[in-house]
């Protein structure tokens, strides 16, 4: 079995561009519009928004703030 680690980008008002939140994220967790990123190596993330696109060919998460 191969491990498949994500990038998650974030969407933020103002900005052009989506932004890399994290990389090698292995869990996302959603309740309500508290996400929690968990990557690899046990580090957490917690941002307020909701998940726009997940992009299983690109390995990607986005979400908007």
């Amino acid at each position: 079995m191969s491990m498949c680690e994500s990038r998650v980008l974030i969407e933020r008002s103002g900005k052009p561009e989506p932004e890399l939140l994290m990389e090698d994220v292995v869990r996302v967790e959603v309740e309500g519009d508290d996400i929690k990123v968990m990557g690899i190596l046990g580090e957490t993330r917690h941002v307020r928004g909701s998940i726009k696109e997940i992009n299983l060919l690109k390995n990607t998460i986005l979400i908007n703030e």
